[in-house]
This record gives structure tokens, sequence and C-alpha cells, in this order.
């Protein structure tokens, strides 16, 4: 019977704390504890998938229990690291969280804790995904963590430390584990092919790293993928075969049609790569990639720490980076993302993705926000015939001077070009605002009357010629209007004075703060009070 065959990311497991990749300062700080016998009684392992959080609670459990560990490391060749190694150990028990997250398997765990070790200093308790434990369990277990046995130890590990509850994580003695960098992932993968008898061109095993992001399970997940295809050789090629993966020449290739404005070169090269068997989704993601490392060149050189990609890509970026200035950069990984959000939600995904590289490649023939501004500005500043006042537009008023003019009063010739406008009906002679002039300017009264006309006809026949207007402060733009005092009740009323308000802006042109007056007694109906405009 053949043996069976054992992943890398099984085979290749971290054994001892100087073997974990990426996580120095942690692997450090535990062995210290160890040494020093200064151990929690319970930690808290955080991090992403495949960074070595359950490797470093088997190592830390075999470091506490090894009767031969030395300045914090486990020997790992004694029968109690050989145990824990192979989950044999009974005093060190892992317990999966998802599948045990129950209060009645925390009780039982808190019944076999009180149990001295048979044979080792520490019974362990490893719970992997203790994020997935229910709340009931949760507080089962509170108790335990905050008075556990002199004998007992706890290790959680988790990848969403945001779904504990506080009480757990204030009675752990909690460890951040980072994402591994590009360089560390690459350099181990190199070291376990030359370990496999297998050659790997440096570009391809750095294109694993990347794809891993940060996961180094994911990265020896994806090495035996493509030393699954038997070739004794890891290239770049045997990834766009397996992967999906353009080839830098494809991407180089569409980034240079775009910089050229060449929109029929880079549809051609997109076609180009969605035809090798590439997704849409993934040629966007390409894309996005590419266009953020063109924009760390442009703000931070090719020399940048944040660039981590080969040489051979660094000479592309090089090359490309002077076809773009950083704002078209930015935007074009906007535009990118909002069309790959798009495409997951649309039928029409082809032409969604065509028109982006268009876009993309047009970028020029386009106007900016700011250019729109300016000529907007510009416009708004030339003389121009505007178009008919429609109705209760309130968002667009009708062009008027603005308040104060220099002498602080207004003219017919000022305000009646404001009012001119063909859909305005034509008021007759009767006044429902008295405008009689104490001033020369008698027209702002007769332009509220027409505002408020057209906003409510209702309310301005309620004021039948007996209300009085007058203008107090133009500087700061307030206004008095007189009204009866038997009007005083329906005067008061947000909606009559959001007419008032209204009619009065758009007669003076400007906002004007209304101090409203009831006088004692009304003037007779259709006779012309004096007001001050």
């Amino acid at each position: 019977m053949a043996e069976a065959y054992t992943v890398l990311a099984r085979r290749y497991r971290s054994r001892n704390f100087d073997e974990l990749i990426g996580q120095e300062a942690i692997a450090q700080t535990l062995k210290n504890a160890v040494s020093s016998g200064r151990l929690a009684h319970a930690f808290l392992f955080t991090g992403t998938r495949g960074v070595g959080k359950t490797s470093s609670a088997r190592i830390l459990a075999k470091a506490i229990n090894c009767p031969q560990a030395k300045d914090g490391q486990p020997c790992g060749v004694c029968a109690t690291c050989q145990a824990i190694a192979r989950g044999e150990d009974i005093d060190v028990i892992e317990i999966d969280g998802a599948s045990n997250n129950g209060v009645d398997q925390i009780r039982d765990l808190r019944a076999n804790a009180g149990v001295t070790p048979s044979h080792s200093p520490f019974k362990i308790y490893i719970i992997d995904e203790v994020h997935m434990l229910s709340m009931p369990a949760f507080n089962a277990l509170l108790k335990s963590l905050e008075e556990p046995p002199s004998h007992v130890k706890f290790i959680f590990a988790t990848t969403d430390v945001h779904k504990l509850p506080a009480t757990i994580l204030s009675r752990c003695q909690r460890y951040d584990f980072k994402n591994i960098s590009t360089t560390d992932i690459a350099a181990h993968l190199a070291a376990i092919c030359q370990q496999e008898k297998v050659q790997a061109d440096g570009a391809a095993l750095h294109r694993i790293a990347l794809l891993a992001n940060g996961s180094m399970r994911d990265a020896l997940s994806l090495l035996d993928r493509v030393l699954s295809l038997g070739a004794g050789h890891v290239t770049e090629a045997m990834l766009e075969d397996l992967l999906g993966k353009p080839p830098l020449a494809a991407v180089s290739g569409l980034v240079a049609a775009i910089a050229a404005q060449d929109a029929a070169g880079a549809l051609n090269s997109a076609d180009a790569m969605l035809n090798d068997g590439m997704g849409m989704e993934q040629a966007l993601s390409e894309l996005v990639e590419f266009f953020r490392n063109l924009m760390v060149v442009r703000v931070c050189g090719d020399e940048t720490q944040l660039l981590d990609v080969p040489t051979e890509w660094k000479t592309s970026f090089k090359t490309l980076a002077p076809g773009f200035d950083t704002p078209t950069l930015v935007h074009h990984i906007a535009l990118c993302d909002q069309t790959l959000r798009s495409l997951r939600s649309s039928t029409l995904s082809r032409p969604l993705f065509d028109a982006l590289i268009v876009r993309l490649a047009q970028c020029e023939q386009f106007s900016s926000i700011r250019e729109l501004l300016a000529q907007t500005a510009g416009a708004a500043n030339t003389p121009a015939a505007t178009a008919p006042q429609k109705k209760n537009d309130f968002l667009n008023p009708p062009p008027a001077v603005a308040l104060p003019p220099e002498n602080g009063r207004h003219s017919s010739a000022e305000l009646r070009p404001s009012l001119a406008s063909p859909e305005e009906p034509d008021l007759g002679p009767q006044r429902m605002v008295s405008d009689e002039p104490t001033t020369a300017a008698g027209d702002l009264g007769a332009a509220f009357e027409a505002h408020l006309k057209k906003l409510s006809p209702s309310t301005l026949t309620m004021l039948n010629g007996r209300a009085k207007l007058e203008l107090t402060n133009p500087e700061a733009g307030q206004a008095r209007l007189e009204i009866p005092g038997n009007l005083k009740t329906w005067a008061r009323s947000d909606k009559v004075r959001a007419y008032f308000q209204e009619a009065l802006r758009l007669a003076a042109g400007r906002t004007v703060v209304i101090e409203y007056v009831f006088t004692a007694a009304a003037s007779p109906a259709g006779t012309a009070a004096p007001a001050h405009t």
C-alpha cells in the first residue's frame, strides 16, 4: 500500500520558535516567558490565516511541558514533544471551537480541568477558532479564566478577535501575529524547493508569495498545486497555465496602450488577455495592482520598499510611470474598482469592461471636475439670456440684483429686469401687499407680491392689501412685515411664513430675515398703506 502523501503545509510546519517565519518578536517574547517562568494562565493568538497561530500554540505547549527544554525552546525529540506534535498527548488537549461551541462542552472542560495532569507539569487547553464559541459558552468559561487551577494553561487562537467578549480579552495575554512579508515567504519557498530537489525561478516563487497575501499556508498550498504538474522546474509560464495569471508583457502592453491614448490598441490587448482564459474580474484586479505600483513609483520612486516586486517588474514600472501623473493613476484605480463592483451584478459585463478600457485610454478627452467648475463660473459671469423660470422653482430663483446697492435702496431699473419672465402672470391694477412708496424705490413690494402670488395665491388673497413691507437694514438683509392682528394665528404658521420668506428671497435676490409685527387695527381693504422698501 502506497504511503499517504502529506501536503507541504503540514510537512514543513514550524517545530520550534526559531522556525517561525515572520513572527520573530512574538517568538522571542514567548521564549523569554518560558525560560523565566513568567507564564500567563491564558494566551490569545490573533492574526490572519496561515501566519503561525496554531503552530505557535503547539510549540508553546511543548516548551512548557518539555522536560529537556533549554532557553525556552522545546527539545523536539523527547516523548512529550513527539506526542504533542502528533496530537496524542493526554495533557495537551486541542479543541476546535467551531464544532465544540456549546455551553455543555465548556462545562465538561471545566470539570476535566480540575484533574491534575498525568505526567506533565501543566494541563494545556488549545482552543482554535475560539471566536466561534457561543455567548453562554464564553460565560461558562469566565470563572475558569479568572481563577484557573494552578496546573492549567489556556491558549486561544482566532482570526476574528473583535468577536470575542471584552471579558475574555481582559483575562488573556494577547499576541497579534502580523502578515508575513513577501520576501520572507519567497525565501522560505526557495528553501523548501531545494529540500524537495525542485528547481524554481525566483520570479515564479515571488509571484506565488504575492498571491499568498501574507499567509505562509496559502503560499505552500499554491506551491503544492504547481508541483503537482509533475515538472521539475517551476516557472512563471506554469503559473500562467495553472492559476490563470497573465505574464508581465500582457499587462504592461495594455498599460502602455493606455498611456499612449491608443484606445484601439488597449482594446486589442485586453481582448487578448481575455482570450487567453483570464476572467474580466481578474484582469481588472491585475490592472489595479499595476496602476498601484505605478502610483508608488511616481510618489516614492522606484527604490522604495513599498514596491515589493521582482527586478524585471521594477524596470517595467520605471519605464511606464512617466506616462502618467499621480492624480490620473488615482482616478484610474477608482474607475477600475467601481467597474469591478459593477461587473459582479451586471449582465452586460463585456460592454462595461470595454467601456472602461476606452475611458482609461481617452481620459485626456474627458473634462476634469476642476475644468467644469471653471467653465461654470465663467458662464455665470457672462451675460446671457436665461431660460424661462419654472413655476415654484426654489432651487433656481430668477436673477436679481443682490442687496444692498450702494445707496442702500433699490430702483425700478434694478428690480424690473429680474422679474421679466414669460410665465409671470399679469397682476392687474390691484395690490394685495401695499407698496405705495415713502421713498423712491417702490418695486420691492410689487416684486414680493408677484412671487407670493405664484407661490400661494390664497396667501396673497388672505392679506387683501393690509400688509406693510419695510426694508429696515439693507446691509444686514433685514426687513419688517406688518400684518393686522386679527391674522396673527394664521401668519404664525410655518407654512405661511415659508411662503413669505421665499417670496421675499426671490424678490430681493438674497436671503432676508423678516421681523413680523402685528398691528392692532387693520387698514381698510384696498387702501394703499405706505411701505418702506
